[in-house]
């Protein structure tokens, strides 16, 4: 690497870090239900050896809401948790750490496959400053470990072609991927089959056959337990297939006015299905989501905001018409992202962010003029420094879709428990027993044996309805609930019973706008 190269190399490596540790703990706004859970699960078998329902050291699965997420992430957070205290700073620092060895590794790859150092850098500074990158390595995302682990396994595998033993790492890298995420689940064992085929004649020795069976001792019990209850959870509702897609099809075949053969041929879940595959991949090539709009879903991305900026367009597919063998990988690991139904699952599908990298990459080797090339450069960072602004903006207006404000209504809720017998919380904003056990921090241990603790189980979903002196409270049956004298309510705006009501406190969002208020009842 000549010098130039490793200025540009430590730049680049600088922004990097810059972008994802910079305010963490603020950036994105406040904690999300998901990162809060991820967060006191890993605290709870920090403390206690067990999730927060008594499971000990889980594997595969931790039960979480009743999505049951994969608790490899649990794993990695708890040293963070265990140096720095329970805080969004010690859950958000793995994700930006993997982020980070992310974009490294995205340099490594491109070198690898394009040797060119020029190249590789480019990939690097996609990795680096593209919104589809940099958004989810500043949160909780289970997508960060995933994506890491497969691009290194990638790396690793592309170098075991010249140096087979680094196949070991490769496997042991793909290994870990399988308990990361849902998604490399399916998608490592299709990637590696591919991958066997193509390149079957550089993989026909010994060293090959060895680390294909330590990823087997991965894959195996991975394989067994993909198809297990908890496994299946959030699949059943939000794969393809789902109880809403059955009552559409049961609906269209109610109204169908023609043949009853016609109908039973084309109203069936094999029709259904395949229709909805391939509209899911049409989509994930779309310019329009890709470039242009992002995911519909505000947790995942500023409003109208493209996942890649608009210069990469046309490189992107470019390249992908030309760099064809990784035509198919992109499709394997676009796949578990175009099984499931919703809005543009940007999160999903960042398992494949390696190969869009490359396409980009190998589009911008194909223009040949240099001043071209730095003009694109140079249009790269000015969209990002207009996306980095927006992005800013998008923290303050967009609070609410963070759960912003819970941490200041525990701290309130906190100074003034001891002067009310009885709490209510309103579950207006996501599963507020888990904010209160996050911020408090409220032990694991008293927690797990709370005689107080009520829950249910119904439509895929585990409630929890109360703790200790805590009841949460669906809002909509806030006006007419019977609250008993020495009450604390924390609310939405003006929703409480107004019978001897006195409001004393609030919590705003950034935005201004009103998040909780504070009810006290004699």
């Amino acid at each position: 690497m000549k010098n130039v190269h490793k200025i540009i190399f430590l730049l680049i490596l600088i922004a990097a870090a810059f972008f994802r540790f910079w305010n963490l703990s603020s950036l994105p706004s406040g904690l999300n239900w998901d990162e809060i859970s991820h967060g006191y699960n890993a605290y709870s078998l920090l403390k206690t050896g067990k999730d927060q329902w008594g499971q000990s050291w889980p594997i595969f699965n931790f039960r979480a809401y009743g999505d049951y997420p994969t608790a490899a992430n649990l794993y990695f957070t708890t040293p963070s948790i265990a140096v720095f205290g329970l805080n969004a700073f010690s859950i958000r620092l793995p994700a930006a750490i993997f982020g980070l060895l992310f974009v490294v590794f995205n340099y490594l790859l491109a070198k690898i496959v394009f040797k060119n150092e020029k190249l590789a850098l480019f990939n690097m500074l996609l990795a680096a400053l593209s919104p589809w990158a940099l958004f989810p390595s500043r949160a909780v995302f289970q997508s960060n470990l995933s994506q890491f682990f497969l691009i290194a396994g990638l790396f690793y595998f592309y170098k075991s072609l010249l140096e087979p033993k680094k196949a070991y790492w490769s496997a042991i890298f793909f290994g870990i991927s399988l308990y990361s995420y849902h998604n490399t689940r399916i998608a490592v064992p299709l990637l590696l089959s591919f991958f066997a085929i193509y390149y079957w004649r550089q993989l026909k020795n010994k060293t090959h056959l060895f680390a294909l069976g330590l990823f087997l001792l991965f894959a195996v019990p991975n394989l067994l337990n993909l198809f297990s209850p908890e496994s299946q959870a959030r699949n059943r509702w939000v794969g393809i297939i789902n109880p809403n897609s059955i009552n559409l099809i049961n609906e269209e075949r109610r109204l169908y006015t023609g043949p009853a053969f016609l109908n039973r041929v084309q109203n069936n879940k094999v029709v259904y299905f395949a229709t909805q595959l391939t509209r899911n991949y049409f989509d994930l090539f779309s310019p329009l989501p890709l470039f242009f709009k992002g995911s519909l879903n505000f947790q995942f991305n500023p409003p109208n905001t493209g996942l890649l900026f608009v210069i990469l367009l046309p490189l992107f597919y470019l390249g992908l018409f030309r760099l064809r063998q990784f035509f198919i990988p992109l499709l394997i690991t676009l796949l578990p992202a175009a099984l499931t139904m919703g809005d543009f699952p940007s999160v999903r599908a960042t398992i494949a962010l390696p190969f869009y990298f490359l396409a980009i990459s190998y589009g911008a080797s194909l223009i040949k003029k240099k001043k071209i090339f730095y003009l694109i450069i140079i249009i790269f960072l000015l969209e990002f420094a207009l996306y980095w602004s927006k992005y800013l903006q998008y923290n303050k207006d967009y609070s609410q879709n963070w759960q912003y404000g819970y941490q200041e209504m525990v701290s309130k809720l906190k100074a003034n428990y001891s002067q009310y017998q009885h709490i209510y919380i309103t579950k207006r904003y996501g599963e507020a027993h888990e904010f209160v056990l996050f911020y408090w921090p409220w032990d694991p241990k008293n927690y797990q044996t709370d005689l107080s603790l009520n829950w249910d189980f119904h439509a895929d979903w585990y409630w929890v309805n109360a703790f200790d002196k805590f009841t949460f409270v669906n809002d909509w049956e806030i006006p007419t609930l019977t609250i008993f004298p020495n009450s604390l309510l924390v609310t939405s705006p003006q929703n409480y019973p107004p019978d001897n009501a006195k409001l004393f406190d609030t919590v705003p969002f950034l935005n201004g706008q009103t998040a909780f208020e504070f009810i006290s009842y004699d």
